[in-house]
């Protein structure tokens, strides 16, 4: 049994967790499945949720389908991540039907590095966005200088090395840089 700020939550068939299960736990906390282990994620400072706000921001004026905390299922039965925005090509029919969508769906996924909690931004979570065929994956990092203002960005495009998916980096810029390109409508993503 787990329990979360008072409110029991009962998973008895704990192994038999499917991503469609996560829609059914309380709310207020960020869930993925990683090969169908439930991870709970830390809740994040307001430096993480404003940079994600702006980059949501900034594509969505740019017309991009940007959602923040999209899910993304995995190829495997029982896997899902939820990056913190992604860029949806083209939505199914009956939205109010999904609550995650295979990689397939996504053009791009962005996330945004939790200072006090890395969590396998640069390395698993690389790999596995990779595996699904996302084409773009930037990473939002804190910049050196600790700015509570601005970030950098790591613009990765999806590659391959020895035949497998890999992203390789195009681009290193600040965020507020990344905005004003977008602003001008001349992005280079």
């Amino acid at each position: 049994m787990l329990v979360l700020n008072d409110p029991v939550l009962h998973l008895s068939a704990l192994e038999d967790l499917d991503v469609e299960d996560l829609v059914h736990l309380p709310p207020g906390y960020r869930y993925e499945l990683h090969n169908g282990n439930l991870v709970i994620m830390t809740p994040s400072s307001f430096w993480h949720k404003d940079m994600t706000m702006r980059v949501c921001l900034m594509l969505l004026a740019a017309g991009a389908r940007a959602f923040q905390d999209p899910g993304v299922l995995g190829t495997r039965p029982r896997d899902c991540r939820l990056p913190d925005v992604g860029v949806v090509l083209t939505l199914p029919p009956n939205t109010a039907d999904y609550s995650n969508l295979p990689g397939s769906a996504f053009s791009l996924v962005v996330e945004v590095v939790s200072e006090n909690s890395p969590n396998g931004e640069y390395t698993y979570k690389a790999d596995w966005y990779a595996e699904q065929g996302i084409p773009e994956y930037w990473i939002v990092e804190r910049d050196d200088d600790r700015s509570h203002d601005d970030a950098t960005v790591i613009v990765n495009r999806l590659g391959e090395d020895a035949g497998k998916p890999v992203y390789i980096e195009k681009r290193k810029l600040r965020l507020s840089e990344l905005e004003a390109e977008y602003k001008a409508g001349r992005a280079e993503g």
